[in-house]
């Protein structure tokens, strides 16, 4: 085999293993897809309880507010009685402090109501949170994991980038950029061996003269068929003459 053949042939060997790694690098964000939906989800899902708790926890505290305002309001109205001179004026005041203690009670009810809401929902907050912080630690801990492995991904195309420049200059700049071509658009298979008047690229026949010419090997030969390079198989020799 012809040296030039022997150097695309293995400039081709270093480009498939570049391009394997390559879209072996490409799945890995995939593989953290399903984690990074599932804490999405949980994430979502606690934020909306966690703003249904908040907006539980102001209530309340307004609640408590009125309920305390009112009951000054009581107080400052029971003192306010050994001042009054007139039956009609007690009376009214002792009126109005029986209105404030209905309306309290009526308030502390509904601050009841809106105490067993809030400790459901700080108790459902309390879950997602749990739910959150486990699922949070399994994607950090995934992610850490493919950021190694994408670091390693680089690492090792970098050393075959540098190998591939390494054999591509020995030789001819226009050669390399045909066989890169034909590389490209051959789906990675650019030399391929010629067998029994065949093209081992697209399995289709090679007329004699240019199969004749390929065993002279003394300059590079491309199928009709396909572009591919192609090169005389001297394992088919060997196999006949056994």
């Amino acid at each position: 085999m012809m040296e030039q053949v022997k150097i695309l042939i293995d400039l081709q060997e270093v480009m498939c293993q570049a391009r394997r790694l390559d879209e072996e690098k490409q799945k890995i964000p995939f593989e953290v897809a399903d984690l990074k939906s599932l804490f999405e989800e949980r994430e979502a899902s606690f934020l909306a309880v966690d703003k249904e708790f908040e907006t539980l926890k102001q209530q309340r505290r307004e609640k408590e507010r009125e309920i305390e305002e009112e009951r000054d309001k009581v107080e400052r109205a029971k003192a306010k009685l050994m001042s009054i001179k007139t039956n009609k004026e007690y009376y009214a005041m002792l009126k109005e402090i029986e209105g404030t203690r209905r309306t309290n009670v009526a308030r502390e009810e509904e601050l009841l109501s809106l105490l067993v809401r809030y400790e459901e929902t700080e108790k459902r907050l309390a879950e997602r949170k749990a739910d959150l912080d486990e699922v949070s630690e399994r994607y950090r801990e995934r992610r850490i994991d493919i950021d190694a492995r994408m670091g390693t991904f680089d690492e090792d195309i970098g050393k075959l980038d540098a190998r591939r420049r390494q054999v591509a200059n020995k030789l001819d700049p226009s050669l390399v950029r045909r066989f890169e071509m034909i590389f490209e658009r051959r789906d990675g298979l650019a030399v391929v061996a010629a067998r029994n008047y065949s093209c081992m690229g697209c399995h289709m026949n090679i007329a004699p003269q240019l199969f004749n010419l390929l065993q002279r090997e003394d300059r590079i030969h491309t199928c009709p068929n396909c572009n591919r390079v192609v090169y005389y198989d001297e394992t088919e020799i060997e196999a006949a003459s056994e």
